[in-house]
C-alpha cells in the first residue's frame, strides 16, 4: 500500500501523459503491409492456437509476443484502435518503470518524475513506434527488459543480490519472457555487466557475482537452444530482411543514432511540406551534425571521467543498447527510429540531470532557476510535434486506394471464407 500511495500517482500521470499526448494515433486507419500481414495470421491461428506448440523452435522465438498478437485479436479483431491504444499503455507502463528505475539510482524524485515523462513523451525516439500494430514487439521487449534491470538491481540494493530473493527469481522470469533474440538478449546482459562495473565498489560485492554470472549462465542456454531449434528469421521480418554485419561502419552509424536523437532530420517526403526554417536547418545538417558529433563525444568522456556512477551507467545503456543495431543498414543512408526507444533512456535521463543540476545551482536566482528546464520541454515540444507529423502522414496514406484495398483484403481473408489461408500466406489479391 506504501508503494501505491507514493508512485501510484506517478503512474497516472504517466499514463494521462502518453494518451493525452498521443491518443489520436488511435484513429489513423489500417495502411501497414506487416500490420495486415499479423492480423490476418492472427486470425488463422486463433483457430487452433494448439497448432502453435507443435514445433520446439516455438519456445525459442518469442513465443509471448505471438501470444500477445492473439490476444489482441480475440479482443479487438479488426479494430486498429486498440491496437494502437494496447502500444500507448504499454509505453506509459514503460515510462512509469524507467521512473521507479531512475528514481532508485538517484535520490531526487523531482528528476527521476522528469525523466519518465519526457520518454513518456517520446523525447529521443519521437514516437514512431507507437504507430503500428507490429511496434508492440519493440515496446514489449524493451518494457521486459526495463523490468529486469529494475528487479535485477533491486535485488541488489534490498538483498544484497540473493539468489533466493523473490526479486532475483522475478527478474530471471522476466528475462525468460522476453524471448532472448540474439541482440537484445545481449544488450540487456551487457547492461547488467556494466551496472555491476560501475557500482560494484559501492555495493562492496564483485563484478562476477553469483546473480550476475547466473543471469549469464540461462542467457548462454537459452541461446544455444534459440540457434538449434530455434526460427532463421526474427518474427515481424521477412526473407528478404537485412543481414547484420559489423564493420566500421557500424561505429559511424553508433555516432549518427545518437545524432539523431537531437536532430531528427533525415531525407524524407515530411520534408516537402516542412516550414521553410526545418528545409534550411536540413541543408545545414551536415555542419550541425559535426557540432553534435564532437559534443556528444566530449561530454561522453568528461562524463564518464567525471560523472556519477548513475551517469555512467545511463551514458553506458545508451551505447550498448544501440550496437545491435548499427550494422543493419549497408548504405547508411537512412536509420530507423525504432531502434533509438530503449537507447532514448539514456538520453532522457541525462538530459534531465543536467536540467535538474543546473536548476540547483540558481536555486537563489528566483524564477531564473526555470530557464534550464527550457531544454526539455524544447525536446519533447519536438518529439510530440515530430509524432504528429509522422501520424499525418500515415492517415493520408491511408487514405490511399492501395491502403483501401489492403483493408478489403484482411476484411476478406478474416471472414469465415478466408479461414483455410496459412499463416506467413500471402494475402490475396484481386
Amino acid at each position: 500500500m506504501k508503494i501505491l500511495k507514493n508512485h501510484g500517482p506517478i503512474f497516472l500521470l504517466m499514463l494521462a501523459t502518453v494518451f493525452a499526448a498521443f491518443g489520436r494515433l488511435t484513429t489513423t486507419p489500417l495502411w501497414d503491409g506487416t500490420d495486415a500481414q499479423i492480423i490476418c495470421d492472427a486470425h488463422v491461428l486463433s483457430r487452433d492456437p494448439g497448432a502453435m506448440f507443435h514445433h520446439i523452435g516455438f519456445y525459442f522465438s518469442q513465443p509471448l509476443l505471438q501470444w500477445m498478437f492473439l490476444l489482441e485479436y480475440r479482443l479487438f479483431g479488426l479494430n486498429i484502435g486498440g491496437y494502437l491504444a494496447v502500444n500507448l499503455l504499454l509505453h506509459a507502463i514503460n515510462a512509469f518503470v524507467v521512473y521507479m528505475l531512475v528514481h532508485m539510482l538517484f535520490p531526487r524524485r523531482g528528476m527521476a518524475v522528469l525523466a519518465g515523462v519526457m520518454f513518456a513523451l517520446g523525447v529521443g525516439s519521437y514516437g514512431r513506434v507507437f504507430t503500428t500494430v507490429h511496434s508492440l514487439e519493440s515496446l514489449q521487449l524493451a518494457g521486459l527488459h526495463l523490468l529486469v534491470l529494475y528487479f535485477f538491481i533491486r535485488n541488489d540494493f534490498r538483498r544484497d543480490g540473493r539468489l533466493r530473493s523473490s526479486l532475483f527469481i522475478t527478474g530471471l522470469l522476466l528475462f525468460l519472457l522476453s524471448g532472448l533474440t540474439r541482440a537484445s538478449s545481449f544488450s540487456l546482459l551487457s547492461c547488467l555487466v556494466a551496472y555491476k562495473a560501475f557500482f560494484h565498489q559501492r555495493r562492496g560485492r564483485p563484478i562476477w557475482s553469483a546473480d550476475l554470472l547466473a543471469f549469464i549462465a540461462v542467457g548462454t542456454i537459452f541461446y544455444l537452444g534459440q540457434s538449434h531449434w530455434g526460427f532463421a528469421q526474427p518474427t515481424i521480418f521477412g526473407h528478404d530482411a537485412e543481414h547484420t554485419r559489423f564493420s566500421l561502419l557500424s561505429v559511424k552509424n553508433l555516432f549518427r543514432y545518437l545524432t539523431l536523437m537531437f536532430f531528427p532530420l533525415q531525407q524524407s517526403p515530411l520534408l516537402e511540406t516542412a516550414p521553410f526554417w526545418v528545409a534550411w536547418l536540413f541543408e545545414a545538417r551536415t555542419v550541425i551534425r559535426f557540432a553534435l558529433t564532437v559534443a556528444i563525444v566530449s561530454y561522453s568522456f568528461f562524463g564518464f571521467v567525471f560523472g556519477s556512477r548513475a551517469i555512467r551507467f545511463f551514458l553506458a545503456w545508451t551505447y550498448i543498447t544501440l550496437l545491435p543495431f548499427t550494422a543493419h543498414t549497408d548504405s547508411g543512408r537512412w536509420l530507423n527510429l525504432n531502434h533509438l526507444y530503449l537507447a532514448s533512456l539514456g538520453f532522457c535521463v541525462v538530459i534531465s540531470a543536467g536540467a535538474s543540476g543546473c536548476s540547483s545551482l540558481l536555486a537563489a536566482a528566483g524564477k531564473r532557476r526555470l530557464v534550464p528546464y527550457l531544454v526539455p520541454l524544447a525536446l519533447a515540444a519536438g518529439a510530440v510535434g515530430l509524432t504528429h507529423q509522422l501520424d499525418h502522414k500515415y492517415k493520408a496514406r491511408a487514405a490511399w486506394p492501395e491502403s483501401q484495398l489492403l483493408r478489403e483484403q484482411v476484411r476478406e481473408a478474416c471472414s469465415p471464407a478466408g479461414g483455410d489461408r496459412a499463416p506467413g500466406a500471402p494475402l490475396p489479391r484481386r
